[in-house]
């Protein structure tokens, strides 16, 4: 079996969507979703009750305020059953018929992510992604395209390993920085990405930035 995780804060607009579309792409195998709720205050709570209740593989965990990125998905990890875990965004920007064809890549010894075009998206947001990315590539001599792209497939024994600790975003750039400093092969396949607007509901910040370099650096030694 696998693991879906999907950490959701406000997604009233698309939640829904995304569950269904995850059905129609893994529903030849054993999986379950695991959305954490990192404390959201519209609707998206009453439409993931519902979806649990009616199908039993999704489940529903509510975190009473909002806690980040990282903690919403390390408590996905720490609910999990599956032997390989799959980050999916509750939004529109991936589409998980293209996790499923990362997924159909995986091993048991890699990590798989998936790269982003840098030609879509904010500018600054590009420019962010490129300097960190870059800056990772500095500090543990790798050579990857996207660190913080939210398509990641982790098996199991090498997500317990980890140790993660992040709660915001930056918790991106510790699982890159835990991998490398494993040395555990990561592989990137190109895929489509459909970037949000700040008034769609993107959440990521500047200040997020800033704290991924800080967490590669202090990773790092």
């Amino acid at each position: 079996m696998i693991s879906i995780i999907i950490p959701v804060y406000n997604e009233e607009k698309t939640v829904l969507n995304i569950l269904k579309s995850i059905d129609i792409a893994f529903g030849d195998i054993s999986y379950e979703t695991i959305i954490i709720d990192d404390g959201s205050r519209d609707q998206t709570q009453q439409i993931c009750e519902k979806a649990s209740a009616l199908q039993k593989n999704i489940k529903y965990i509510r975190l009473p305020q909002n806690k980040g990125k990282g903690f919403a998905l390390r408590t996905g990890f720490e609910n999990m059953n599956g032997s390989f875990a799959l980050i999916q965004d509750a939004d529109n920007e991936y589409d998980p018929t293209v996790l499923r064809m990362l997924f159909n890549n995986t091993k048991n010894n890699i990590v798989i992510y998936g790269k982003r075009n840098r030609k879509k998206g904010y500018l600054l947001n590009r420019i962010g992604n490129l300097f960190i990315t870059s800056f990772c590539n500095f500090l543990y001599g790798s050579s990857l395209f996207d660190i913080y792209t939210c398509y990641k497939i982790i098996p199991i024994q090498i997500l317990k390993s980890l140790n993660l600790s992040s709660d915001g975003f930056e918790i991106e750039a510790e699982i890159t920085a835990k991998l490398l400093r494993k040395n555990i092969k990561i592989i990137e396949i190109p895929i489509p990405y459909i970037p949000r607007t700040y008034k769609e509901g993107k959440h990521i910040r500047a200040k997020d930035g800033f704290i991924g370099f800080w967490t590669l650096l202090k990773n790092r030694f």
